[in-house]
């Protein structure tokens, strides 16, 4: 039934079923919020091309235009934390001796490989 469809059409799918139906619900949910304390306000990284700025090459559809740059205040907060460092998030464990611990890389990937034909397994019988 789904031979023909590739896993990009499905991640597309799966990306835009995440994605809620109406934003302001969003918006007035953070307008409510209260202002965090000062010593919890990070200094946000200034984007790089100015608002209006036509970005080429970054339309994700064939026959869609490409996107343009809006003000900085329009993104999310989240978008400007996702290149700061985590160390739960890092890709390697560290022993004692600051060595990687190659054993539980591996089998963290492994984990995730078998998650992941699990989940493509399931794709295939639905």
């Amino acid at each position: 039934m789904f031979a023909s469809v590739s896993r990009v059409a499905v991640r597309q799918v799966s990306a835009r079923a995440a994605l809620p139906f109406s934003t302001s619900a969003l918006r007035a949910s953070a307008a409510a919020a209260p202002a965090p304390a000062k010593s919890e306000i990070k200094a946000r990284p200034a984007s790089i091309c100015p608002a209006g700025t036509k970005m080429e090459g970054l339309s994700v559809l064939k026959d869609q235009d490409d996107p343009v740059a809006l003000k900085d205040e329009e993104y999310p907060a989240w978008l400007w934390t996702l290149l700061d460092k985590d160390e739960a998030a890092a890709p390697t464990s560290k022993t004692q001796k600051g060595e990687t611990d190659f054993v539980a890389v591996r089998r963290r990937l492994r984990a995730q490989n078998r998650s992941a034909i699990k989940a493509s397994n399931f794709l295939k019988t639905t």
